[in-house]
């Protein structure tokens, strides 16, 4: 008779299982339309061609003169990966304030991993998927941040750096900044 009650219980739990599954891929859990899913809270699908135009405006609006780029709080910062490169190379953040990396490779599959003080952030970067991840850099100072995955004989080679400043240090570097190039600008046209 218990032989009977554990066939009973099995075919129970095969058929709510050929039950959930349909469910499951009918409302995407399962197989994710094309873009779905998530890689750290990313998911945007993208070519490497649109990265690297984000990437390239990014960097142009926010270049300072020594080459490194000052991220603002609340808008996006891109990094490309390539073989055997991150751009940009060096970024610049305010401690305590919350960032967003998007993240993009445009050829193999790479990894980032950084040490923070206390805290370490690790992502994969693949290509055509954006990979998203938030950080709030708590203490000053420079950071090395790593390429993790083996990607061909320049591997050791891929980093970039974070620079992170005390808040108003880049509040103060960011009104000089403004009152120098209106000075420079004002001697433009007084001559």
């Amino acid at each position: 008779m218990k032989s009977h009650s554990y066939l009973l219980a099995a075919v129970v739990i095969a058929f709510s299982v050929l039950l959930i599954i349909p469910m499951w891929a009918a409302y995407g859990v399962m197989f994710p339309k094309e873009g779905g899913g998530h890689s750290h809270g990313g998911g945007e699908m993208v070519t490497a061609a649109e990265f690297e135009e984000k990437t390239a405006r990014f960097m142009k609006e926010r270049q300072l003169p020594d080459g490194s780029v000052r991220a603002a709080h609340g808008e996006p910062i891109y990094v490309m990966a390539t073989q055997y490169t991150f751009t940009p190379s060096t970024i610049r953040l305010a401690a305590g304030k919350q960032y967003e990396l998007q993240m993009l490779s445009t050829d193999v599959v790479h990894a980032f991993s950084v040490q923070m003080g206390n805290t370490s952030y690790n992502a994969v970067v693949m290509p055509k998927m954006v990979t998203a991840l938030k950080l709030k850099p708590a203490k000053p100072g420079k950071y090395l941040v790593v390429c993790n995955e083996y990607c061909g004989i320049g591997h050791d080679y891929m980093y970039f750096a974070v620079i992170v400043e005390e808040a108003e240090d880049k509040e103060h570097h960011e009104k000089s900044s403004v009152e120098t190039k209106g000075h420079e600008h004002g001697e433009q046209h007084g001559k």
